[in-house]
């Protein structure tokens, strides 16, 4: 199964200027096992923290912050 990883407006407008989206796409390559959040997923590492969910093989990130 291969899945795409895109950006969600909210990302660009206030998440973006924060963590580059080449330090997302690296934080989730290099994760295992993220955590559940009821119907999305958190990933805390290397002091940075995000929040995204999986729709119809596409992975949405919707937040990521220096933690």
């Amino acid at each position: 199964m291969s899945v795409t990883i895109q950006p969600t407006e909210h990302y660009l407008t206030n998440h973006a200027q924060e963590v580059s989206w080449d330090k997302v796409v690296e934080i989730i390559f290099t994760t295992k096992n993220p955590r559940k959040k009821e119907n999305k997923f958190e990933i805390e590492k290397e002091g940075y923290y995000l929040l995204f969910e999986i729709k119809n093989n596409v992975l949405y990130v919707i937040n990521a912050k220096k933690a």
